[in-house]
Order: structure tokens, then sequence, then C-alpha cells
């Protein structure tokens, strides 16, 4: 009988550590399970956190939500200021109505622009050509990648107070990051052949990069033959207006016909030219 109670009392023990394993196993595997949630959650914060940061530092880029601005309405460039502040408080702005006196300039402005295949893109702001690797400017000595080309109507630039129809904004780049724009002036008379094909693919709105098969550009051909120049330091002409660009304006104007200029799908996407606080403007 007593070896029975033993046995029995035995049993019991046996079973109450095996539910006590199994309590705290349970236990420990929820535990865990609670640890890998918090440590999966504070990972997607501190993701957030860092992707937030990272945007925060970068340029607006107005394809994806960053604040918008235009040409009239509420966010004209009078009103560019209240979001972009370099454009309100910057004292070497860009466009500039260009008047003599002039500096002189002996730099000479070498061109060699290769043809290159059309990528045609709506910004929502104007049509910007993509530039493939090749195409370069030279002044004084130092070379500039050449990016990106893109249109305003009328002309950013005044000459003596007076716009042309059109100005074609090359844009370049240093080795050491130094930006550069080559202004050309478009004046409304005889079709331009690089402008009618870049009319012809460009989309009517807003949109992604146009990759045009088959057409190719000769930028050589919308540049005037004599690249004499006004220049000065400005800056971007659109949010963020950041300053240290160089502008070269030719003083010998391109052509567009009427029908052309009425066929630009932006009637006004050109900010009023900004004071010239002291800036001088060199001419060669």
């Amino acid at each position: 009988m007593l070896r029975i109670i033993i046995e029995i009392i035995i049993a019991a023990i046996l079973a109450i550590t095996a539910t006590l394993s199994l309590v705290t196993w349970t236990k420990m595997a929820s535990l865990e399970t609670q640890i890998s949630s918090v440590q999966k959650n504070l990972k997607n914060v501190t993701e957030k956190l860092a992707s937030s940061a990272e945007s925060h530092d970068k340029a607006p880029d107005n394809s994806h939500g960053a604040p918008h601005w235009g040409y009239e309405g509420a966010m004209n460039p009078a009103k560019w200021g209240d979001t972009f502040a370099t454009c309100g408080t910057g004292k070497a702005q860009s466009p500039i109505d260009i008047r003599g006196p002039f500096e002189k300039s002996t730099n000479a402005l070498t061109v060699d622009y290769k043809p290159i295949p059309l990528k045609v893109l709506n910004n929502g702001h104007t049509l910007q050509v993509n530039v493939a690797p090749g195409s370069q400017m030279s002044i004084g000595g130092e070379k500039y990648d050449l990016l990106q080309f893109h249109f305003h109507r009328p002309s950013e630039e005044l000459i003596e107070g007076k716009p042309a129809a059109m100005v074609a904004h090359f844009v370049h780049k240093s080795a050491g990051g130094k930006l550069a724009v080559v202004g050309v002036l478009l004046n409304q008379g005889t079709e331009n052949e690089v402008i009618r094909s870049i009319w012809s693919n460009a989309p009517k709105q807003e949109g992604p990069e146009v990759d045009v098969p088959g057409v190719a550009l000769n930028l050589m051909k919308i540049l005037p033959a004599a690249l004499e120049y006004y220049s000065f330091e400005g800056s971007l002409t659109t949010p963020p207006c950041t300053e240290g660009v160089t502008f070269y304006i030719l003083k010998a104007s391109g052509n567009v016909s009427r029908e052309q200029v009425n066929a630009f799908p932006f009637t006004l996407n050109a900010r009023p030219v900004q004071a010239l606080n002291g800036r001088k403007v060199t001419a060669n």
C-alpha cells in the first residue's frame, strides 16, 4: 500500500514538473515572439526616420509630391521665396536684364556638341532634352559636360529691356561640380529644324521621359555660328534657385517660327528678371 502511495506521489510530481516545463516553454516562446516583433517594429521605425532625414536633405523633387511651384496662380514667382528661401533672399539671382556698360572678357567660348538620340521630357514646367555623355563646352581652360537643355517662353533674359520669343538654356557641369548655362535667344522667324524634331515627339502633358527611337539631334544646328557672349554670375531660374551658376548668353540669336512658338505647350514659363545687386556683366 505504501509503495502504491509513493508511486502515485512520484507520478504527480512528474506530471506537475512536465506541466510547469510546458508552461515555461510556452511563456518563453511567447516572449521570444514578442521580442522579435518589437525588434522588427523598431527596425521599421529606424528605417523610416533615416529615409525622412535623407529626403529632407535633398533638393525638392517636384515630380514626387514636393512643394508645388509655377509661373501663375498662388505659387507664381513672387511667392517662390515663401517655400524656397534662396528664391527670395538670394543676391545673385537669375535671369537679369542685360544692359551695358560691360566689362571686357578675353575668354573664348568653344562648343563641341555631338549628335544625340532624342530623349525628351515634359516635366510640367518645360520641355527638356536629356543629353547622352560626350558633348562639351570649354571656356577659360575649363571643360563642362552638357547635361540637358530646355526652353522658356518668352526668353527669361532681356537685352536692354527686350525679350526674345523664346530661349534655349544648355545646362553644363564641370568635373568639379560647377554649373554653367549657355543661353541661345530664339527670335521669331523661320522654322527651326532641331525644334521641329523635339516638338513633334514631345509629350503634350507632364509625364516620364520619352525615348524616341530612330530620331537623332544635331545640336550644333541650334547654335548660331558666332559664340560671342554676355556673362554673369547667377542662379538656377527655377526653385530652389541655387546660386553659383555662370551664364553665357550668346549675342547672336537663333530662330523659331511663329507656329513653333504657338505649339510650345507652355504659354508662359519665364521667371521675371531679378535685381543685379552690384553684379558685373562681362562681354567678349
